[in-house]
């Protein structure tokens, strides 16, 4: 056999080898690889996934705690029932730190506004102007508390001292407005209401 004869026959051969190895070996393992990345992919979308949802989640978590937050300060700011007698003991206070010397309330019956009730507080105090002036400054403030929300509607001055006086008493007739809210599902049956309108008398300070 000759030489040349012997080199074709040795390139055959690699040549049925390398093709032996790319079938029997190499495509199947590029093949494996491509499912497995394939596999990875689909891994890696699935995590991505179920990552925005719990971030979306968290998200509502916080949502719903800022909610309830703002459920609880609206429900101080605007109660669904009057609460007159708590109302009363908040706006007493309020006068006590104001410096007011006398005071008396007639609360009216809530009056509807909407998804809301307005409660009108008729309020006859004295004091000196800048007793007043911070009687009705802590009033509209109280919200911020955060309390009930109030509104002062009209103000009313007379002089009830000594005019001649540097600071003399004044006696005020004040106008507030508190409100409550009228439950989504509330009907006339179940709205809490005042029933009768009375007037209440209390030495402040």
């Amino acid at each position: 056999m000759s030489r040349r004869t012997l080199y074709i026959l040795a390139g055959v051969g690699l040549v049925v080898v390398l093709a032996a190895y790319y079938f029997l070996i190499l495509s199947p393992l590029r093949t494996q690889i491509s499912e497995t990345d394939a596999q990875i992919a689909a891994e890696q979308q699935t995590l991505a996934q179920n990552q925005a949802k719990l971030a979306h989640m968290e998200q509502t978590k916080a949502e719903a705690a800022q909610n309830q937050a703002y459920m609880l300060e609206l429900g101080k700011m605007m109660p669904e029932t009057a609460e007159i007698p708590s109302l009363l003991l908040q706006i007493q206070d309020l006068a006590t730190e104001s410096g007011i010397d006398f005071m008396t309330i007639s609360p009216s019956e809530p009056k509807s506004s909407g998804a809301y009730e307005v409660i009108s507080l008729g309020l006859s105090l004295q004091g000196t102007f800048f007793d007043v002036n911070d009687f009705l400054y802590r009033a509209e403030q109280m919200v911020a508390g955060p309390g009930r929300l109030l509104a002062v509607k009209s103000v009313s001055l007379s002089i009830s001292g000594d005019p001649y006086q540097s600071s003399p008493l004044l006696g005020a007739d004040v106008d507030i407005l508190a409100f409550k809210r009228i439950p989504v599902a509330a009907t006339p049956a179940t709205k809490a209401t005042l029933k009768n309108t009375t007037t209440t008398t209390v030495p402040a300070g």
